[in-house]
């Protein structure tokens, strides 16, 4: 029998690290098809970022593409950088022609400073969200906390909250640097704008978690047996979190590499504005560089979840493991009337500027809210309304897009 079971054991660990090693080998032959994915020519665009003067000609556009290594097609570009990384050479970039490897780690240790503070206001709002729901359970009578709390804070994304920030902070009350990185006050803004709405998402869980925990059979026992406080409240936050620990891997590699948004209105010198300049650029050795570091991490990130898994449950981790505790209802309405307000709010916005054009100049720069321009205009003289509602349209059904294709793998 334990042969029996040794052998599942190994065939499941060679299943899951042969899915892992293509999964790897499929984004990186990706990355390295995206100059020619992107219907636009490579040398085109290294020309016009290097060279803006020279003319396109034939014979420049071929000469740009053997200096750069691309001549010879998509799996030669892909060969010649898998052999550098073999020797610790991630490439020079196409643009400055400069070594993408410094440049790529100095943009990955800001991040990860950046992910760390975040992560810490992150742990201090779950924390408190999690306490209520936590003495419930405690007395006697638990029951759902925190629904309204949470919804509300992941209802306000990073790229909202960092402009608000920067208003109320930097502008009006002149308490914070207004942008910049390299200083203790520089970080506050930022790490707020990533933070809060990390809170909101695992505080939510952990306190959803934390309330079906303590309404199993086990609790109950150990009440009876006066086993109560906090021995009690540290066993059922064990339990409560040890089936959790890949949602904070996963916000983990998010806030490491997701944060473009708050990098770029601070003016944070990251790996996702990094990221966001390569892939504009079409500089593929630099966004094959920077992604190769956040694969790096989400597999560091993964091991470290496991290992933390399997430290919490214990003796359990060897007998089948633990499920997740079973999701709680929340009575409450005000989640649900934040929810449905905010839809039907996003949903008249779009359904009132979709007509409109997004990128005819209507007005004056900076033009006033009015009956014409409900919104007003931005700095060009553009329709904000239609800028938003075409804005929204692409990022809700680029987010569908994303959740089906992660659902169906």
């Amino acid at each position: 029998m334990l042969t029996r079971l040794a052998g599942r054991l190994r065939t499941g660990d060679l299943v899951t690290g042969i899915s892992r090693l293509l999964a790897l080998a499929c984004l990186v032959g990706l990355v390295g098809m995206l100059p020619w994915l992107s219907g636009k020519d490579p040398a085109l665009t290294i020309l016009r970022a290097t060279s803006s003067d020279r003319e396109p000609t034939p014979e420049v556009l071929a000469s740009i593409r053997k200096s750069i290594g691309i001549d010879g097609g998509p799996l030669h570009v892909i060969g010649h950088w898998l052999a550098g990384v073999a020797r610790g050479d991630l490439g020079r970039s196409w643009v400055s022609g400069a070594d993408v490897g410094p440049d790529a780690v100095d943009a990955f240790g800001v991040s990860l400073s950046l992910m760390a503070a975040a992560l810490g206001v992150g742990v201090v709002v779950a924390a408190a969200l999690v306490l209520p729901a936590l003495r419930d359970g405690l007395r006697g009578r638990p029951r759902p906390r925190g629904g309204a709390a949470s919804a509300v804070l992941i209802s306000l994304p990073e790229y909202l909250l960092a402009p608000i920030l920067m208003l109320v902070l930097a502008v009006y009350l002149r308490i914070l640097p207004p942008f910049g990185w390299g200083s203790p006050e520089k970080v506050i803004m930022p790490a707020l704008s990533l933070g809060l709405p990390t809170g909101g998402y695992l505080g939510g869980l952990v306190s959803d978690a934390v309330t079906a925990t303590f309404s199993e059979r086990w609790v109950a026992t150990w009440s009876t047996a006066g086993i109560r406080g906090r021995p009690l409240a540290g066993a059922v936050l064990r339990r409560a979190l040890a089936p959790l620990t890949g949602q904070v891997a996963l916000v983990v590699v998010a806030l490491t590499g997701g944060a473009v948004a708050v990098e770029k209105i601070f003016a944070i010198p990251g790996l996702g504005r990094e990221l966001l300049d390569a892939a504009s650029a079409q500089d593929v050795p630099a966004l094959q560089a920077q992604i190769l570091l956040l694969l790096a991490l989400a597999l560091t990130t993964g091991v470290i979840a496991g290992a933390v898994r399997r430290l919490l449950m214990g003796r359990a981790a060897g007998a089948g493991g633990l499920t997740a505790p079973p999701p709680v209802e929340h009575p409450g309405r005000a989640a649900r009337v934040i929810a449905v307000s905010g839809a039907a709010l996003l949903a008249l916005m779009v359904a009132v500027g979709i007509r409109r054009d997004p990128y005819a100049v209507v007005a004056d720069k900076l033009a006033q809210p009015s009956a014409a321009l409900p919104l007003g205009a931005d700095s060009l003289g553009r329709d904000v309304l239609a800028r938003v509602a075409h804005g929204a349209v692409s990022t809700v059904s680029g987010a569908v897009i994303v959740t089906v294709v992660c659902f169906v793998i």
